[in-house]
Order: C-alpha cells, then structure tokens, then sequence
C-alpha cells in the first residue's frame, strides 16, 4: 500500500505504481533518496508520512530541466509552500539528513550539481543557504539578484521604515544611554549607517524582521560587552565591543562572506595585512572576521566592492535563512539617529 511506508521501501526506484489515478514513479536507490515523481499533486503527504522523517535536503525538478536544491525540516510543509510559487515541478528527490548536518549535505548536492553543469533555478548564488524562504515576499527574487550583484549604497526613506511603538518603547532606554556614552563617536554612528546602506537589501522592508540594530545588548556582558551590534537572523554581522576589564578599547568587528571576500587577488592581500580570520559559526559556515581597531579603518574597509559584496551575500543568505531572532530588542532610535545624518 502506499500509505504503509515500510511497503513503500521495498519498491524498486523503477517500478511504476497507479495513486490517485496518475501515476507515480518512488522508491529509495543505493544512496538512501527517495524519488516522486510530482506532477500535477499539490501535497506529497501521502507519499512521505511522518514516521518515516520529514527533515533532510530535497531537490526539485522542473518540466524545463531545471532544478532547486533547499534543506527542510518537514519537506512536505516545504513542498507545498514551493508548489504555491511553480506550477511545473515534476519531481523531487529527498534525502533524510540529521538536522546538524543539513547545511552540510545541502551545499554539497549544490556543488555536486554545479559541477555536473545543472541549471539550477535558486535565487542566491549556489555557495550559500538556500530553499524557499519568506522573504520572496517581501523582496521578489529579481530584485535580489539585481541587488547582489550591485556593491552601490542606496538612498533611503525613513518615512517606509516600520514602527513598532512597543519596540520602541522598550529600548529607548537604552538608546538614551548609548547616546550620551563617550565612547560613542560620530565616526560610529557613521560606520553603522554606511554599513546599513551598502549591505542590507531592502533596507526599510526587512527592519526588524530581518535585521535589528541593538544599543547596549546584553551579549557577553561578562567577558566582551557590546556597545552596539547589528544582527541578521541569529548572527552578528557588525558590532563593537570591549573586553570588560578595559571598556576604553573598542574593538570593531565586521563579518562578511569568505568566498567573496578572497575572491580577488587584490582584496585577498589586503585581507592578510588586516585581522581576518575564519569565524566558525554553526549557524552559517564560510564567514571571514574582519577586526578593526578604528572607525575609519572599518569605513574605509566598506568603500571596497568586494568588502561591500561580500557583506551583501552573508546577509542575504542569513535572512533568506529566517528572520530576526533577537527583534526585541531592536533599537528604531538608534536607526534614525545613524541614517538620518
């Protein structure tokens, strides 16, 4: 029966079997990936009940040749979401991937199918975080990829930006004493609102749901207090901090995509004359640390297209991953405060 998946094992990845008055090609080959031919279904729920597993990396295939390579917790959820937006997937061939390795395993099958000549029909270049994602709907993939590969800083509208009076309320607080810190030059408040510019796409549209600004965060507060920090999704991508036992040594860190980063030979020795080094995060691999000991250093560092680049694909690629995770404590003041100069 179909329904009884211990049956459905047993089936030759060739044998073809009636369901639902189509039919339906699935089975599991020698590397453990299960194959369904789709056409036509809106839901494979059926096909892949959750007794069997849901989460691992899938890839799709469409009536034209092409392909998507994504990573899900429950495919089947993910499935449906894919068939809202293209009506001509065929097939999808899904492996059962440990939640810790699906990063892994997805960005092998991506170069795996690079290599093999694939046209793959992914949004964000095939070295990232890929699958459905909610920002689609926010920001149209076209309007993406024309912004990835762009390293220009953009005009702005504050009047576009959203207002959450309770947000604001909660960290206005904080705000008000980051402001009236010291340590908190205008060269800073410069910094952050170049930085905004050149590497956040969409900038008005994806505040706060996918990017936050923090004054003061609690991050490490024992060890490396911030002073302020920018995160998209769960990672930090530009914050200063100070080791708590010399509050005057502000350290600047700036983290961008490695791949992009060293992808010239220019930009590659200057890398080596900076602190660069690879940061190991779970969350997305591939980031390059850049340290900086002075604002002007780090500004300086984003009037570089590669630098800008680099910065672009590690956002886009975490927000295409999820949306903000620490939104509670975004700052809407210190947002004005640094774009409005």
């Amino acid at each position: 029966m179909v329904g009884d998946d211990k049956e459905r094992t047993r089936v030759p990845v060739d044998q073809v079997i009636p369901v639902a008055g189509r039919l339906l090609s699935f089975g599991v080959d020698a590397s453990g990936v299960d194959r369904l031919t789709v056409d036509g279904l809106n839901s494979i729920a059926h096909l892949l009940p959750k007794a069997g597993g849901r989460c691992g990396v899938y890839e799709l295939t469409f009536a034209d040749g092409e392909r998507y390579v994504g990573q899900a917790v429950d495919v089947v959820a993910r499935f449906g979401a894919h068939r809202k937006t293209w009506t001509d997937i065929v097939e999808i061939a899904f492996r059962r991937v440990p939640r810790d390795r699906l990063d892994e395993v997805e960005r092998d099958q991506i170069r795996w199918r690079e290599a093999a000549g694939a046209r793959l029909r992914n949004v964000v270049y095939t070295t990232g975080r890929l699958g459905a994602s909610d920002l689609d709907l926010l920001v149209p993939p076209s309007e993406q990829r024309r912004w990835l590969a762009d390293h220009q800083p953009r005009e702005i509208r504050l009047a576009d930006r959203p207002d959450d009076p309770v947000v604001r309320r909660r960290t206005r607080h904080r705000f008000d004493r980051l402001r009236t810190d010291s340590r908190f030059s205008g060269e800073l408040a410069d910094l952050i609102g170049a930085y905004l510019r050149a590497t956040m796409p969409a900038l008005e549209r994806t505040e706060l749901s996918y990017w936050t600004l923090s004054a003061l965060p609690g991050t490490n507060a024992g060890t490396y207090p911030r002073l302020f920090t920018i995160s998209v999704h769960a990672l930090e991508t530009l914050y200063v901090c100070h080791d708590r036992r010399t509050p005057r040594d502000l350290q600047i860190r700036l983290n961008v995509d490695e791949a992009v980063a060293r992808s010239q030979l220019r930009t590659r020795l200057w890398l080596s004359s900076i602190r660069a080094v690879r940061a190991n995060y779970r969350i997305r691999p591939g980031v390059l640390g850049l340290r900086f000991a002075s604002a002007r250093a780090a500004r300086d560092a984003l009037t570089r297209a590669p630098v800008i680049k680099a910065a672009r694909k590690l956002n886009l690629d975490l927000m295409r991953k999820g949306p903000a995770l620490n939104w509670k404590t975004h700052c809407p003041d210190l947002v004005e405060h640094v774009l409005s100069g």
